[in-house]
């Protein structure tokens, strides 16, 4: 029997949030032994942890464009905002 297989059988007998923590382990193993010239920039992390966008597969979507003159539509913006947690702070300072 070879390592993979024995890894297998006995990670079976492991509850399930010990499980996890293998995996973890594991995923920590693969990322310190990685060739450096492999490993990921800070921005491809974090692009990767943006699944929840609404369509990640086109960042076409993550811009907006505004040519001088177009109208904004700052309820919609807001509302926007607010249901991805982001908080509204209004200053008083006019610059």
């Amino acid at each position: 029997m070879n390592t993979i297989d024995l890894v297998t059988q006995k990670i079976h007998l492991l509850p399930p949030d010990k499980q996890e923590e293998v995996l973890d382990f594991i995923e920590f193993l693969i990322i310190k032994y990685q060739p450096e010239t492999s490993r990921k920039s800070a921005e491809e992390l974090a692009i990767e942890r943006m699944k929840d966008l609404d369509d990640p597969d086109n960042p076409d979507k993550w811009e907006t464009v505004i040519d001088i003159g177009d109208e904004i539509d700052e309820d919609a913006l807001n509302e926007w905002l607010e249901k991805r947690g982001y908080k509204k702070t209004l200053s008083n300072q006019n610059t």
